[in-house]
C-alpha cells in the first residue's frame, strides 16, 4: 500500500489498521499472557456505545474512558460535531487542543474544579467550558446545545475520588433513551 492510498483512507482507518496490524503481530507471540492483553477495542463495554438517536442527535456512552488518551480517541472517532460531557479533573488538557478545536462544539464539565479544563480548552468552544452539578443537569444542558446532526458524548477523561461513574453512566443512558 502506498502512502497516498493510506492517506485516502482517513485517520480513523489508519488507527484501526495500525491496531489490527499490532494485534496480528501479537497473535504470533508465544506468551499467552501477552496475547490475552490485546483485545478487540470496538467490543469493550461502555466504549463508544451508541445509546440512542433523539431529535437527530446521537447519544454515545464512553464512560469507560477514564484517561485523556481514551477520550482523545473517542472524540477523534465521532464523525459529527460533538457536545462533550466530561468530569472535572486536575488534568493536563493541552494534548486535546487540536482534537477539541476540530470536533467539539461545547464542553460540559460535571463536578469538581473545572478551572484546568476551562483554562486549556475554554477558548476553543462557543460557550467556553460550562459546569453542571449533576449528570442530569449536564445531559439537559447538552440536549439544549446539540442540534440535529450533532453527537453528545459522555467521556469522563479521568477518575475522581468519590465519583460514581457507573451511576453517572446509568443516568446518561436513561436520559438519552427518554
Amino acid at each position: 500500500m502506498t502512502l497516498e492510498q493510506l492517506a485516502k483512507q482517513g485517520r480513523r482507518k489508519e488507527i484501526f489498521t495500525t491496531a489490527f496490524t499490532i494485534n496480528q503481530s501479537i497473535c504470533n507471540a508465544r506468551n499467552e499472557f501477552l496475547k490475552s492483553s490485546f483485545v478487540d477495542c470496538e467490543h469493550i463495554k461502555h466504549r463508544n456505545e451508541f445509546i440512542a438517536m433523539r431529535n437527530g442527535v446521537r447519544y454515545i456512552n464512553d464512560s469507560a474512558a477514564k484517561s485523556l488518551s481514551a477520550t482523545w480517541f473517542s472524540i477523534e472517532n465521532v464523525n459529527e460535531p460533538t457536545v462533550w460531557i466530561a468530569l472535572a479533573g486536575n488534568e493536563d488538557y493541552e494534548d486535546l487542543i487540536p482534537i477539541v478545536r476540530q470536533h467539539v462544539k461545547s464542553i460540559i464539565c460535571v463536578g469538581g474544579d473545572a478551572e484546568p479544563m476551562r483554562s486549556a480548552l475554554g477558548c476553543l468552544v462557543r460557550d467556553g467550558v460550562v459546569t453542571a452539578d449533576s449528570m442530569e443537569e449536564a445531559v439537559r444542558m447538552a440536549a439544549e446545545k446539540a442540534i440535529s446532526g450533532y453527537s453528545i458524548l459522555f467521556s469522563p477523561g479521568c477518575e475522581l475520588d468519590g465519583c460514581d461513574t457507573r451511576k453517572m453512566e446509568r443516568v446518561f443512558v436513561k436520559m438519552a433513551k427518554e
